[in-house]
């Protein structure tokens, strides 16, 4: 609200500002000054906090070496299984190919919104079976 705003309302309610002592009036201690916030329903102090290190960051190896032409299937298939323990990161999970022969290389990074998200992740699925021949590491 600008000044004027505040004076012009001050008039309507015949309050005279040269009468008033802004010295005079103090304030509870504390960054609330005692007032209970409308939106603490919204914000908790407990709230999660978006990391941008690399405790977000979980390596899954084990994984079937597949070629490109199976690099998405293999792509679906761990984004279904991780996205039920956390949120993924748009391009977060990256599976590096040989750049010789085309393949993947058997294991895979998964970044998640925050280091709790991917502690789950990392706890849930260590030793996840894929198939017969894949055990999650």
């Amino acid at each position: 609200m600008a000044n004027i705003d505040i004076d012009s309302r001050a008039a309507q309610l015949g309050i005279d500002w040269s009468q008033v002592n802004l010295d005079s009036i103090h304030l509870p201690r504390g960054e609330d000054f005692g007032i209970q916030s409308d939106d603490e329903g919204v914000y908790h102090d407990d709230q999660l906090e978006f990391d941008t290190g690399f405790g977000n960051i979980i390596v899954v190896d084990n994984l079937p070496v597949v070629p490109k032409a199976k690099f998405e299937k293999l792509e679906n298939v761990l984004k279904k299984i991780y996205n039920q323990l956390g949120v993924i990161k748009e391009n977060g999970l990256w599976m590096p190919v040989d750049p010789d022969t085309g393949v993947t290389l058997g294991y895979c990074f998964i970044e998640f919104n925050t280091p709790q998200e991917a502690q789950n992740a990392k706890e849930k699925t260590h030793g996840y079976k894929l198939d017969k021949s894949h055990i999650f590491a």
